[in-house]
């Protein structure tokens, strides 16, 4: 049965948000709002319009595979019936707009999910190549790749690793990442210069990846539609992705854009909608809090579980809490969430998920970041980090 707030317990859920946004601001603003439904677009004729539409559809459910989807091809075909206006962008392109709330009623009506709008803002770092060139070609396909799929990004010059190779401690890596207002960090290392040493504890990337579906002839950070043949090509199955985030370290082996592809598969929910995928209230209780700080850090990090829609306190008890969390697919989907998460324990026998939570360890000293200037925001569209920025 699920438990309902007290008017006081209101009152600790502001002031624990509150704490939250003034100890980890980074972590409030870490979502960035992803422009879905409007697109660049080549012209103003009905020909340019099925493109912007299957570019739209990759972009609202985070699947390359949505826009050769026949449940959406009535979309497609009919694209002008949801065009809502032209305007030209901050440098003259010409972009087209559809409309949401009729294209979101017209997708979930084909049975298929939505990825909400509001994106992690996710941080890339890239091994160094032999050459500039070589550099800007990864650059250029990783920045595709995440236009395509809608996943706010910024490629930086960060320092990830130690003197002898290792990737730095996973809260060091955090602490950097949160500075700058994104969420998590994707690190990608070309195998074939020589393989880095995993993080201390890492568990060794999985197989390649089956290849994923051709993506859609568009590559979208700001909705542009460039076609995707422009993408440079690369060569498959040698690059590392490690991808760092509050609550799970994952790794995958494959091509250069394989960190992005696997990224958006964690977070985007599965194209077609099922009971699963449901909204379901899911209380969750946590043991081991000690301070106001440990509680505040729970609320944002179980906020922060993709697929978590809202997280509000329920009912505290000393050193536990329970917390409601809205969450698509109810209990089995924030567990999955959590399953590799180094902060939350399983506690079994409750009759309700229940975790001990883990403290981090104190911060170590880290390299120094970049000035915040450095980093340039998610825009949409923008030029991939320089090439000659130096490697991690």
């Amino acid at each position: 049965m699920p438990v309902r707030m007290s008017i006081p317990l209101r009152r600790v859920g502001r002031l624990l948000t509150l704490l939250a946004c003034m100890t980890l601001p980074a972590v409030c603003r870490a979502a960035r709002e992803v422009p879905v439904f409007t697109v660049d677009v080549a012209d103003s004729t009905p020909a340019a319009l099925a493109p912007a539409m299957r570019a739209v559809l990759v972009r609202a459910t985070g699947h390359a595979r949505a826009a050769s989807d026949p449940q959406l091809a009535a979309l497609v075909a009919n694209a002008a019936a949801y065009v809502e206006g032209y305007q030209h962008g901050a440098a003259g392109e010409l972009q087209v707009s559809f409309k949401a709330a009729a294209l979101q009623q017209a997708i979930r009506a084909a049975g298929r999910n939505l990825w909400s709008a509001d994106r992690p803002f996710t941080l890339i770092v890239l091994g160094a190549l032999p050459n500039p060139a070589q550099q800007g070609l990864a650059a250029t396909a990783v920045q595709q790749a995440a236009e395509t799929r809608g996943l706010p990004i910024s490629i930086v010059p960060l320092t990830v690793r130690d003197a002898n190779g290792r990737l730095l401690p996973r809260q060091s890596l955090l602490g950097m990442v949160h500075n700058f207002g994104a969420e998590q960090l994707l690190i990608g290392q070309d195998l074939t210069q020589g393989a880095a040493p995993l993080a201390s504890g890492a568990a060794p990337p999985p197989a390649a990846p089956a290849p994923a579906a051709p993506s859609p002839p568009a590559a979208l950070a700001r909705g542009a539609s460039t076609p995707a043949a422009s993408a440079p090509s690369a060569p498959a199955d040698t690059w590392r992705w490690t991808l760092v985030t509050p609550f799970m370290m994952r790794q995958f082996t494959g091509s250069v854009t394989t960190g992005i592809d696997a990224t958006v598969r964690l977070l985007a929910p599965a194209l077609a909608a099922t009971g699963a995928d449901s909204i379901v209230e899911t209380p969750v209780r946590i043991e081991g809090l000690q301070t106001l700080d440990d509680y505040a850090q729970v609320e944002t990090m179980l906020a922060a579980v993709p697929g978590v829609h809202q997280s509000l306190v329920a009912r505290l008890s000393g050193s536990d809490a329970v917390f409601d969390l809205w969450a698509r697919g109810g209990a089995a989907g924030v567990s999955r969430m959590l399953a590799d998460s180094p902060r939350f324990r399983p506690i079994g026998g409750s009759g309700m998920l229940a975790y001990r939570y883990v403290p981090p360890p104190p911060p170590a000293a880290s390299p120094s970041a970049p000035p915040a200037a450095a980093i340039a925001p998610p825009s949409q569209g923008s030029p991939a980090a320089s090439p000659a920025a130096p490697p991690p």
